[in-house]
């Protein structure tokens, strides 16, 4: 917990639970507010498009040079493919 953190938490304590309860509902409500703004702005960002070199600029892609750095190393040697498949088709079946 942060020391700003611990700081609000000790201010808050004398409020009454009234009190308390409204600095929630604002709290909830300007955290809304900016999330309605943020998505609203992420929307227009992701409608205007940007170039190639802009969004490699904001991201930093990684480049594959071997397909066996994405292999996993918790699957046992027991299990085979074949049950894993028939596992998989079982639960499909079940969702229909």
């Amino acid at each position: 917990m942060t020391p700003q953190f611990q700081a609000a938490i000790a201010a808050i304590q004398p409020l009454s639970p009234a009190e308390r309860q409204q600095l929630l509902q604002i709290l909830i409500q300007t955290s809304a507010t900016n999330s309605q703004s943020n998505l609203k702005a992420l929307s227009i960002q992701f409608w205007q498009g940007i170039t190639l070199k802009q969004l490699l600029t904001s991201q930093t892609p990684t480049t594959v040079r071997n397909l066996k750095d994405f292999a996993v190393s918790f699957w046992h040697e027991e299990d085979s493919i074949e049950d894993f498949l028939t596992f998989l088709r079982q639960q499909r079946q079940e969702l229909v």
